[in-house]
């Protein structure tokens, strides 16, 4: 077993699954050479952060945390699948699938990996409650791991036990009946995965992540409770202030908020601070003057992205129609916490309110790149730079990187057009060059790629890539 997990792992090559670079034999030992993967299991993650609350005992994670991890599980999945002949991962539950503290997903624990060859009976080995009836019976097949991702899910959302499960321990209730607040398109994509038959689950790990990137965005529930900083001392209440309007310079509070926002705009985060404390004594259901907040603690030295996330949420309870204080939610999950599946949600949210805030596309692209949902990310690029000012540096960035999305996805048109334009703004990037040189060299235009290439290493004539690649050019051209 030891060796056939090691030699399996030596040919796998995907983001989701640790490298192995060696294995070994010493004193009766044996031992894996593998990628460190800083993190935690989910199993550990739902036990410290599965705090939303459901009904009748049930708690877990939000879902927009849930959808990002079953969409990269589904990317591997289908990977896994794609092998030949294909993987079966076959023990996929919490315990077995680490995340980041970047929220990227890593299978770990492929000991009873196995390839599959239809119709040939397997050892039964499996866990109780994560595992398809087609398991028990010792036939498990490519569907067995869409099942053990719908089991998974439905943990990480409830907490709820299998072993608990009536009739059977394959009748998982209803995923809505215990997180009411889960979206009803969602719960359909794990109840479908749930299916004890087969036929009738998702056809491949491929199809699930497809209808995972289709859901509808999920609506941001504003919190229960009031988030206000606890280190705000409140005055005493008057009963005008729940007139107050819950937004805007114009109560009380105005000059407080302007002085405010314009220590925050000179980079003086803490007297931005004294201020909105003063704002807040005058009108502690101002929006703006909660959005103030979760500015001043996002962008103190070292920032406190907690606080941050509360204050604006607090805003966003009081005025849930603005859509920057969706992106601030957003820019706090993708550029300090890191997570840029949460921070999707935010930025979804805010476009919706939005549509044509090229920033917030830009850099929904950014965090769809980064969860390895290429399509999605060449789209919202795409769309960054169709409402993008017309400054030159600027577009030729959101060039360059839809140029690299479309060489990823083997669009090559388009990638071509893409690093053009970007040599047309700045020739003198020869990064892109060579980059453009590769692209005419797959498209096999042979000439031109030559002459791309050509300006690359006369302009960087220690680049040894380039300079392979220009032997291999004109050796195919016969110059």
């Amino acid at each position: 077993w030891f060796k056939r997990e090691a030699t399996l792992l030596l040919d796998l090559n995907h983001p989701c699954i640790p490298r192995v670079r060696d294995f070994f034999v010493e004193e009766g030992r044996h031992y894996l050479v593998m990628d460190f993967i800083e993190g935690r299991t989910l199993a550990k993650v739902l036990e410290e952060e599965g705090n939303v609350a459901g009904v009748n005992g049930a708690r877990g994670v939000p879902e927009a945390r849930a959808r990002s991890w079953a969409q990269q599980i589904c990317n591997v999945l289908s990977y896994l699948h794609r092998q030949n002949p294909p993987i079966i991962f076959r023990d996929l539950k919490p315990s077995n699938i680490m995340v980041t503290d970047r929220d990227e997903i890593k299978l770990i624990d492929f000991g009873i990996a196995r390839t599959f060859q239809s119709q040939r009976q397997a050892t039964i080995i499996m866990t109780i409650g994560y595992a398809p009836p087609e398991q028990l019976h010792g036939m498990p097949e490519p569907r067995s791991d869409i099942y053990a991702l719908g089991a998974t899910l439905h943990r990480l959302l409830t907490h709820h036990d299998a072993a608990n499960n009536r009739p059977t321990i394959f009748s998982f209730p209803p995923l809505r009946s215990l997180r009411p607040d889960v979206s009803p398109e969602f719960e359909q994509v794990i109840m479908k995965a749930l299916s004890p038959n087969v036929e009738q689950r998702w056809s491949s790990a491929a199809e699930m992540e497809r209808a995972i990137l289709s859901l509808p965005p999920i609506k941001i529930v504003p919190p229960l409770t009031s988030s206000v900083p606890p280190t705000v001392a409140a005055s005493p209440a008057t009963p005008r202030q729940v007139a107050l309007p819950v937004g805007g310079t114009t109560g009380p509070a105005g000059q407080f908020i302007l002085t405010a926002q314009a220590q925050l705009q000179a980079g003086r985060v803490e007297a931005a601070y004294a201020a909105v404390q003063q704002a807040y004594a005058l009108e502690p259901n101002n929006a703006l003057v909660h959005k103030i907040f979760g500015q001043v603690f996002a962008r103190r030295q070292p920032p406190d992205p907690q606080r941050a996330i509360q204050a604006y949420n607090r805003s966003v309870q009081l005025n849930p129609n603005d859509a920057e204080t969706h992106k601030l939610v957003g820019d706090v999950y993708h550029f300090i916490l890191m997570r840029p599946g949460d921070a999707v949600t935010a930025y979804t949210q805010s476009l919706r309110l939005n549509p044509n805030d090229f920033e917030a596309h830009q850099r929904l692209a950014q965090c769809y790149e980064r969860l390895n949902q290429l399509e999605p990310a060449l789209r919202e690029f795409q769309e960054a730079l169709r409402l993008a000012p017309k400054v030159p540096t600027l577009l030729a960035a959101l060039h360059y990187e839809i140029g690299q999305l479309a060489w990823r996805l083997n669009q090559l048109s388009l990638a071509e057009r893409s690093f053009v334009q970007v040599l047309i703004i700045n020739p003198a990037d020869h990064q892109t060059r060579f980059l453009l040189s590769q692209v005419y060299e797959r498209e096999n235009k042979l000439g031109d790629a030559l002459r791309e290439c050509r300006y690359v290493v006369g302009a960087m004539p220690t680049n040894q890539a380039a300079q392979a690649m220009l032997q291999r050019l004109q050796a195919r051209l016969g110059r």
